[in-house]
């Protein structure tokens, strides 16, 4: 008779909802957004990428200040102009 070899349980999935705090462009079916765990106003900017074969996958976080969503909207920015240049390279 064989060994029963134990795997582990599942402990659950959480769950996390995120307000889009704001919206940089979509690019070759890639979307990049900057957003905040909902109703947590203390909780970092998360600036993300939407899509490709990862669904969701976060780049960088900043802090929570009027500083920090400045400093996220310009990384924002030169990731999508980056991107767009790598998009426009790859489907030539």
């Amino acid at each position: 008779m064989g060994d029963v070899i134990q795997f582990p349980q599942p402990g659950g999935t959480e769950v996390l909802h995120f307000d889009e705090k704001h919206a940089f462009g979509e690019i070759g079916g890639l979307m990049l957004s900057l957003v905040q765990e909902r109703d947590k106003p203390d909780s970092p900017l998360i600036l993300i990428m939407l899509g490709g074969a990862d669904g969701f996958y976060p780049l960088e976080s900043f802090e929570p200040t009027p500083e920090g969503s400045d400093l996220a909207k310009m990384a924002g920015d030169l990731m999508l102009r980056a991107l767009a240049v790598a998009h426009g390279n790859w489907s030539e």
